[in-house]
């Protein structure tokens, strides 16, 4: 039966499979240079799957549990009506926006019901196409009411434009902005189907699902012009997105004063403006290059904010001593069997709880991944995951769910930083993942030129990771061992110039933190060996109880100011 199944959705396994399998993803293998990368990981008692390098995952249902549906979109019905009352079509003339354009991007015009007043309303209705396929309507009301489609797959506005004499293409947060530019002789436009997220979200969880949906027609597109709005929900807007398109593709617009967008722009000052602006469009920094205008936004929140300081830990204490903030390098280091792994999954946790971060996890030792995922769940619900007092089946079920939001498994067949890198580019983009996790150093396949001496190629890798974290907004975790402890020598708990290779592991590092378990009383103690940024945390001990049957830690009264 399983086997039927499986075909249905062109995955091979063996009959009567069992356990844990690895096999090519049918979704996107075939694109792939290298098509034979077993990324898709198959759960054959469960029924289900996920693909660590597209994110496609579905579920058989078997032994009662459903927790990874597929998801399904619902096209609209269609609007036929094709008449544009004169009021309509006014109110886009004072935007310069003419009849024959609202006509080729099929803009329609009804009463619609808004739950935001409670009753129908007059809407324009923007249409959504792919391959000429209506995919989704977008309606506004007079007052700004916004709604779409039920159910419907959210893509960009217009992107069908998207053909292979493309030069460069222009992304607008609004379809009025869209069709601005296009009024003004600019073919390759599109515009974001939602509007920009607010600057104090949290998350941006489906936000962004219309990159992800239309990678393929983005995948050959060189330049891309960001135009979002000039105000504080532009600027997230233009910063996510430019993370998650690739900002070395991506090129900025300065708008001219008392514009907010490429509407303003069109009504004030015509074509002429609108080519000013595209004219002016200039590139992300070059790697190690800043100008002024490429900080603009960064200093102005600098001085009304001030600096930015760490997300929590989820450990009173130990925030302190050491908060996580995007876009740095934590060196991570303890002995065999003190912890070191368990204490950083406690935090991983920790931040995809409280701060909704998704995050990607390459754990070589914690293989294979089944057994890492009944860790973490048992941090999450608090519960051993087998045993006498082991967590239940819906127990079981809620941890998967909350770990398949937030969590990626990372497995590529040739474990390289290179790969890594390309892996980690590729979550960012589409699942906008804020951490990365190197679990350990030694396991990754280094390849090192024989001239080449160790303490080099450490320093010059560390380089590389805490470049791509900065790069790419990421916080990035590198688990490093130690040397081994000298024999009749009284164990200490281990700092980064102990780690194995070069001591640039302390002299690379953001922070660096040392997790030593007590031989006398079972405590384990998080020391924080160095912050580079004041504001993030400083240098002390934190100790912990651990919780052997849940895997999890509580902070206790102890903590010292320097070691």
């Amino acid at each position: 039966m399983l086997r039927e199944s499986y075909i249905d959705y062109n995955i091979d396994i063996p009959d009567n499979s069992t356990g844990q399998h690895y096999t090519v993803c049918p979704e996107c293998s075939w694109k792939r240079k290298k098509q034979n990368i077993k990324c898709l990981g198959i759960n054959a008692d469960k029924g289900s799957w996920h693909c660590f390098h597209c994110g496609w995952s579905g579920v058989i249902k078997n032994k009662g549990v459903d927790y990874m549906p597929i998801k399904k979109y619902t096209k609209p019905n269609i609007i036929k009506s094709d008449v544009l009352s004169d009021k309509v079509i006014d109110w886009f003339s004072k935007r310069k926006i003419t009849l024959e354009t609202l006509k080729k991007f099929d803009i329609k015009h009804e009463k619609t019901y808004f739950a935001q007043s409670g009753k129908e309303e007059n809407a324009i209705i923007f249409t959504y196409k792919r391959n000429n396929e209506i995919i989704n309507y977008k309606y506004r009301s007079g007052k700004k009411y916004f709604k779409q489609s039920k159910n419907a797959e959210k893509i960009f506005f217009n992107i069908d434009c998207i053909d292979e004499n493309l030069d460069f293409l222009i992304i607008c947060e609004g379809e009025i902005d869209a069709m601005s530019f296009f009024q003004a002789g600019y073919k390759y436009v599109l515009s974001i189907p939602d509007g920009a997220p607010s600057p104090e979200a949290k998350n941006f969880d489906g936000k962004f699902d219309y990159v992800l949906n239309c990678e393929e027609e983005l995948n050959g597109v060189d330049n891309i012009i960001i135009c979002s709005d000039n105000d504080a929900p532009g600027r997230v807007l233009e910063k996510e997105l430019s993370r998650r398109l690739g900002r070395n593709r991506c090129y900025k617009v300065e708008y001219p004063e008392g514009c907010k967008d490429a509407n303003d722009v069109l009504v004030k000052y015509g074509k002429d403006g609108i080519d000013e602006l595209v004219g002016g469009a200039y590139e992300y920094p070059i790697q190690g290059v800043f100008s002024v205008n490429d900080v603009w936004t960064d200093v102005l929140d600098y001085w009304q904010n001030g600096v930015s300081t760490g997300c929590s830990t989820g450990f009173k204490i130990l925030d302190n001593h050491y908060t996580v903030r995007p876009g740095e390098m934590t060196i991570w280091t303890g002995y065999t069997g003190h912890g070191k792994s368990e204490f950083l999954d406690q935090l991983l946790i920790n931040l995809a709880y409280n701060h909704d971060w998704n995050i990607g996890v390459c754990s070589l030792e914690n293989l294979p991944i089944k057994n890492h995922i009944g860790k973490l769940i048992s941090k999450y619900i608090g519960k051993a995951f087998h045993g006498f007092s082991a967590m239940s089946q819906s127990d079981v079920v809620e941890g998967m769910t909350f770990l398949q939001k937030r969590f990626n498994f990372i497995y590529p067949e040739e474990v390289t930083l290179d790969n890594l890198f390309d892996i980690a580019r590729q979550l960012i983009s589409r699942r906008g993942i804020k951490g990365f996790v190197i679990d350990p150093w030694n396991e990754l396949e280094h390849k090192r030129p024989s001239q080449q001496q160790e303490t080099d190629y450490i320093s010059e890798s560390l380089t590389r990771i805490r470049r791509f974290a900065r790069d790419n907004d990421v916080h990035i975790w590198v688990v490093a061992h130690p040397t081994k402890p000298i024999k009749g020598k009284k164990l200490e708990a281990p700092n980064l110039y102990d780690i194995s290779g070069s001591a640039n592991w302390a002299n690379k590092a953001d922070c660096g933190i040392s997790v030593f378990r007590r031989q006398d009383d079972s405590a384990v103690d998080v020391y924080i060996k160095k912050i580079r940024f004041k504001e993030i945390g400083k240098r002390g001990r934190v100790s912990f109880s651990y919780n052997i049957e849940s895997g999890k830690y509580k902070e206790s009264v102890l903590q010292d100011e320097y070691y």
